[in-house]
């Protein structure tokens, strides 16, 4: 063999070795609410064919094989980075689920988001990406994908939003998430009805008697914890209560002291809300101001849920007004929140810590009864992309985005089929008979 072709050969060698090891990175930008059934189809897709993934997030590190079993610790961390391959090609998942509206912010106005410092393959936890404020602890990208639990129609990332362009986005319907209503330990009532909750978030807090009747309880009062305006399950909720996605709310952030930490999971839970104030003003990393005191809210489940497992302390109940040096409520002799969540969060977050699972409006959460239209807070989780066929909704090389549009279609198949039961998910099978247009819509039959 000549010396000419002897080289054109080991380039073209190292040409293909180059290629086999290339390794593309698709940024996920979704809602809480998504985090379960998507954490849990990317493992699987990842672990096709015996392959072995990693991940590194927040809530720590973890690896898997299994293309059946759950994935663990990943399926309850809102930030991290997976490392693994999908169809014979090396990969790592971004994830961010920083909320519904972020989702579709993300996908809809190409904004750059947070993602971990990481690429999936180091051990131990990794600094929370949205609220660090060294470089070095976190990573900015393009999202390739989006979840959201919200319609794009109810956000308001259409069109020009803030001196942004938002563009339209394909939504596809995976699955459906229940909202439940839960109230802090020890309420001595089991049901909220729709007129309450209107009372209770546009005022901030109502009388105890309310909820029981008991006239006995008036001096005791409910006070309202919610999200913040990123997240699918703050309009899901308000908009089943009738008051839509625009009226400003009121709901507090409680100072808790003596929180305690479960060792298996780090979750928080317990301690005293020794005082609280409505939630600060602040900015949604998808862009939204909240404007006044009180209509912000808790940027995750997993900061809501613990302050749905504790006590209220006198300067809480009293509402105890640091301006004035006085109570608000001088009579109060007693206190308890109330907020909403997913079943998964309930489960895993509040009930083995004391939380009240509410009723609404007499009717018990369950999954016949949301699929038979019978209890109606519930959100429908969607997959999220640019519009386009094919790789065209993607971006990158031909390669990236011919390898990022299969990955989409496997992401949704795998959620839609399998894992939007995760975490107390539905399917959109023949089960579910039931359908909404617009989130907290009137819910309506799909069998006639």
């Amino acid at each position: 063999m000549n010396t000419f072709k002897t080289l054109a050969l080991s380039a073209a060698a190292l040409a293909t070795t180059g290629l086999a090891q290339a390794q593309t990175t698709i940024y996920l930008v979704a809602s809480n609410g998504d985090r379960g059934p998507t954490q849990n189809a990317i493992g699987h897709l990842l672990a096709a064919g015996g392959n072995t993934w990693t991940y590194q997030g927040v809530g720590g590190s973890a690896s898997g094989n299994s293309t059946t079993a759950g994935v663990g610790s990943p399926a309850n961390s809102n930030y991290g980075a997976w490392k693994g391959k999908f169809q014979g090609q090396d990969v790592i998942i971004q994830t961010n689920y920083a909320g519904a509206l972020t989702g579709i912010s993300a996908v809809a106005g190409d904004t750059p988001q947070r993602f971990v410092a990481s690429d999936g393959s180091g051990s131990g936890s990794v600094p929370d990406p949205t609220t660090a404020t060294n470089p070095a602890l976190y990573q900015t990208g393009i999202a390739d994908i989006g979840l959201s639990t919200n319609f794009q129609s109810t956000s308001p990332f259409r069109g020009l939003y803030n001196g942004h362009l938002y563009n339209t986005i394909v939504e596809e319907k995976v699955g459906v998430s229940a909202l439940v209503f839960v109230a802090s330990p020890g309420f001595p009532a089991d049901n909220i009805t729709t007129q309450q909750a209107q009372a209770l978030y546009k005022t901030g807090y109502l009388s105890l008697a309310v909820f029981t009747g008991n006239p006995t309880d008036e001096s005791k009062f409910v006070f309202a914890l919610g999200r913040n305006q990123d997240a699918g399950q703050r309009y899901g909720s308000y908009g089943e209560f009738g008051l839509g996605t625009n009226t400003a709310v009121k709901v507090y952030q409680p100072v808790i002291t003596g929180q305690l930490t479960q060792p298996d999971t780090n979750y928080k839970y317990g301690g005293v809300a020794g005082s609280h104030i409505l939630f600060p003003v602040a900015v949604t990393p998808g862009g939204i101001d909240s404007v006044i005191p009180g209509n912000g809210g808790y940027t995750t489940a997993n900061d809501l849920a613990p302050s749905l497992t504790v006590t209220l302390g006198e300067n809480a109940y009293k509402l105890y007004d640091p301006e004035i040096e006085d109570y608000t409520l001088p009579d109060a002799t007693g206190g308890y929140y109330i907020g909403y969540v997913t079943p998964n969060d309930f489960t895993n977050r509040i009930l083995p810590f004391g939380g009240t699972l509410l009723k609404y409006n007499g009717v018990a959460y369950s999954t016949a009864n949301i699929q038979n239209g019978l209890y109606t807070p519930w959100i429908y989780n969607r997959l999220l992309r640019r519009v386009g066929s094919g790789a065209a909704a993607f971006t990158g090389t031909p390669d990236e985005k011919n390898l990022k549009a299969a990955f989409y279609t496997a992401l949704r198949d795998q959620i839609k089929n399998t894992d939007a039961l995760v975490g107390g998910g539905i399917q959109l099978d023949s089960n579910f008979k039931v359908g909404r247009s617009t989130d907290g819509g009137a819910v309506y039959p799909l069998y006639y």
